[in-house]
């Protein structure tokens, strides 16, 4: 485990800020490593922030893969200090893999690695079957396959998200009145220590007022998907991914993988997958050992 504040603190120093323009707004995050290397893309998870990976920054820069590599941190659209949506959209998974897809094209970027968290894996297992020529090596986190609904749940699913969508617009975003409360409640919706949830916090809140705190991330990602992809066209995608695949489970992490892996192994013939001590966000918790697999993998798989 992590006890060195230290290590954040440098990586936090030394990291670049990064900043792409979308035709929707401007995706911002970090970066590290070998400004004319090879992009190395880190996709956080829902509701965190690019600062998810400052622990990865740290280990990688101490790494072989600081020559190779240019290790880029996004905070997806409503999250950290990207833009949110404007007024009337909505966040639907698929426009996080569009805007992944768009990214790259516009970045004219030939082929990418991606190490990628929980909802950023997601998108990026999706990606890597759209765009299977791009995506070299692909190292998830705590997520494999895709939440499916099938036919029978359409309805149900467009009334849930619909009404969702309804519900938000009187909504507020909670304040808080200092910054050690708003750290208290991302550490109880967490499954990490404090000193992890404070390296989120410190990228995911603004000041308002002196006595005024607010976390950044837009209201509207807590809406329910009102249109899940079927089981089939899950396999579809997941059939067409070409590159290296692992996938790294805590041993405390969300015991429903086990079940994903078994649902979207076969679809994958390449996949390997490994455990490491550690909750959802083991990637924070075990960097070290997170940069360890990833050298690997590109070692094994670049002869």
């Amino acid at each position: 485990m992590l006890d060195n504040t230290l290590l954040f603190q440098q990586a936090r120093q030394c990291a670049e800020p990064v900043a792409f323009q979308l035709p929707w707004g401007v995706i911002r995050g970090l970066a590290w490593g070998n400004p004319e290397g090879e992009p190395l893309l880190a996709l956080h998870g829902w509701l965190d922030n690019a600062h998810s990976f400052v622990p990865l920054a740290d280990a990688f820069l101490q790494s072989e893969l600081a020559q190779r590599y240019r290790l880029i941190a996004i905070d997806w659209a409503g999250h950290g200090h990207s833009d949110h949506r404007p007024v009337g959209n909505f966040y639907p998974f698929m426009d996080y893999v569009y805007d992944l897809w768009y990214l790259c094209q516009q970045q004219q970027w030939p082929q990418v690695t991606i190490v990628a968290h929980s909802m950023g894996a997601y998108v990026a297992n999706m990606y890597a079957g759209i765009e299977p020529q791009r995506v070299t090596h692909l190292l998830a986190i705590e997520a494999f396959g895709l939440l499916a609904s099938t036919a029978a749940d359409t309805t149900n699913d467009l009334r849930q998200g619909f009404q969702s969508r309804w519900q938000q617009q009187d909504k507020k975003r909670p304040h808080y009145r200092d910054l050690n409360t708003a750290i208290a409640a991302r550490t109880h919706a967490g499954d990490f220590s404090r000193e992890l949830a404070a390296l989120l916090v410190a990228r995911g809140i603004e000041q308002l007022g002196e006595h005024d705190f607010r976390f950044r991330a837009d209201g509207q990602l807590r809406l329910k998907s009102p249109v899940r992809l079927t089981a089939e066209q899950i396999a579809d995608v997941l059939s067409h991914i070409t590159c290296s695949f692992d996938v790294v489970l805590g041993s405390a992490g969300h015991e429903r993988l086990k079940q994903a892996i078994t649902a979207w192994r076969p679809y994958v013939k390449q996949l390997n997958v490994h455990e490491l001590e550690g909750g959802h966000h083991v990637h924070m918790e075990q960097p070290t050992a997170i940069i360890g697999l990833l050298s690997q993998i590109t070692r094994t798989h670049n002869g």
